[in-house]
């Protein structure tokens, strides 16, 4: 019974996300893929809560408790750390101010930089290749743990200082032939941050406040958190793979890699922009930045767009998707952008939820097994 449902379930699906009456017929269907798909532990996971878009229709819903001693339930409002998930917000932000040519794509990084933290042996390295993972930069720097002075708060005392002088320093290992060019990097975007900022002038929370966050009404997006503030309170308590609970993250760098703290409805209303659902001047942008652009060598059909990871599925429609977590939390947000759904999985832990967010995308989708029409498929070049 792994990972098949009755087609019957299937039919009933479309008829029930098609009209966006019962949710709660949606809502059993989730809860069996849970049951039968996953091994997912509430002694472990508080709480978490799954968003679905399919077609005009929303459904939320919310599973558990905002942390392990209290009785209050999670809402629209309860906020996560997403992790890298951020990344995703940063490629959009990349592709807008190359749209506004205050970036190039091809343009190299040292450009971007002072003479005084410009590396010769990354004279090629472009833009392009930092936001595809083509850099060929580590995912950390090498003295990273060296600085590392809180227990579950890794970021809080690397700066960006301490970031350009590891750039300045590094040496690349070259690639061999058989090697891919795809090496996943939260130092590309680290790097890629310091960049933003120089070219605006700004910090880069307010930068993408101003290009993305505020135009799309996406009021409850941020990085800083002040454990003070009382419009931050909804920050949901995190906890550790053993069920302990762990501080929230605070970062010097790497804020356009993993910083971004972000609820459903805000992250329901980004899915949105790409499936063209909401009205936004983007569309061709992020359309573009959910392309298949590198094949990550880790299987025929697994690819990098702009910040978003891609899935060639045979006879169906690329999903689009990427995954986040920090020390307390796990974040999923993934789409079809030809049936318009999408899904937004968000936990107060950081012990996996078992693909759940995958599975409810291919649900929705009638298991992978809708075939595109003859029309859509491309045709084969005469040669």
């Amino acid at each position: 019974m792994k990972y098949l449902l009755p087609i019957l379930l299937f039919s009933l699906l479309f008829q029930v996300s098609a009209a966006g009456q019962d949710r709660n017929q949606l809502k059993e269907e989730i809860d069996k893929t849970i049951y039968f798909d996953t091994e997912i532990s509430h002694d472990k996971i508080p709480g978490f809560t799954v968003g679905i878009i399919f077609q005009d229709s929303v459904f939320i819903y919310h599973y558990g408790t905002e942390s392990k001693k209290s009785q209050q339930t999670l809402n629209d409002s309860s906020l996560f750390e997403i992790g890298s998930i951020t990344k995703i917000f940063t490629a959009s932000l990349v592709s807008i101010l190359v749209e506004e040519n205050l970036l190039n794509y091809d343009s190299t990084l040292n450009s971007y930089f002072d003479k005084k933290y410009r590396n010769k042996y990354l004279d090629t390295l472009t833009i392009r290749s930092l936001v595809q993972h083509t850099a060929n930069l580590p995912k950390m720097p090498v003295d990273f743990g060296a600085h590392e002075k809180e227990l579950n708060n890794p970021y809080a005392h690397y700066t960006k200082k301490q970031l350009l002088n590891f750039y300045k320093k590094y040496r690349p290992i070259p690639l061999g032939k058989k090697d891919s060019r795809y090496m996943y990097s939260n130092v590309s975007y680290g790097l890629l941050e310091i960049a933003i900022e120089k070219v605006c002038g700004k910090d880069y929370e307010s930068i993408l406040n101003e290009k993305i966050l505020a135009p799309m009404g996406m009021n409850n997006t941020f990085a800083a958190y002040d454990k003070k503030e009382k419009s931050k309170k909804n920050l949901t308590k995190a906890y550790s793979r053993n069920g302990q609970k762990v501080p929230h993250w605070d970062f010097q760098s790497f804020t356009a890699s993993e910083g971004l703290k972000s609820n459903v409805t805000d992250l329901i209303t980004f899915l949105k922009l790409h499936l063209d659902l909401q009205e936004t001047p983007y569309d061709s942008l992020f359309t573009d930045n959910a392309s298949p652009k590198v094949n990550t060598g880790m299987s025929d059909n697994a690819f990098m767009g702009n910040g978003w990871h891609v899935i060639k599925l045979k006879k169906y429609y690329n999903a689009v998707l990427h995954a986040g977590s920090s020390s307390g939390h796990r974040a999923f947000i993934g789409f079809v952008k030809e049936t318009q759904t999408g899904v937004v999985l968000l936990s107060n832990s950081e012990s996996g939820t078992g693909g759940l967010g995958y599975l409810v995308l291919r649900l929705i989708n009638y298991n992978w097994k809708k075939e595109k029409s003859k029309k859509e498929k491309p045709k084969k070049k005469k040669h």
